[in-house]
């Protein structure tokens, strides 16, 4: 969305000149705007299990696939000094079910670290994001017990 006040003529109807082009006068600014990812907004998908310590490194996808096989300790690595980032985990239960997850210190949840479901094959999802490279998580429950 871009403000009318930013788009082309009053009217919001941008106008050509003789070359058939847009002048630069009616291009909006998108500073402050977010950008749309090119190619679709293609994710890497990390897979594997997960089981004790286990690191979530973001310089093998933003988008992890686990399969809990034993109760695991979470942390977190390769996200950008100094940028925001963000990362999706879809967390499913093994056919055994009941396995537990500790998060890093680091991860500041809104009212306190979720439940997440114990039945087997179950799949979670949780989103993390930062705004300091890493340095403090913020973690959401987006949806529970998948099945």
């Amino acid at each position: 969305y871009v403000p009318i006040s930013q788009k082309g003529a009053a009217s919001g109807v941008a106008t050509l000149d003789g070359a058939s082009k847009l002048t630069s006068s009616q291009i909006p600014s998108l500073v402050g705007y977010a950008a749309l990812p090119a190619n679709g907004g293609r994710e890497t998908v990390s897979t594997a299990n997960a089981s004790g310590a286990t690191t979530l490194n973001l310089n093998n996808g933003n988008v992890f696939n686990s399969t809990l096989t034993g109760n695991t300790t979470f942390s977190f690595s390769g996200a950008t000094n100094g940028s925001a980032c963000s990362f999706t985990l879809y967390l499913r239960q093994d056919a055994t079910g009941s396995r537990t997850v500790s998060w890093p210190a680091s991860v500041k949840w809104s009212g306190g670290a979720p439940s997440l479901t114990s039945t087997a094959n179950a799949i979670d999802i949780l989103v993390f994001e930062s705004i300091d490279g890493g340095t403090t998580w913020f973690g959401s429950l987006v949806g529970a017990n998948f099945s």
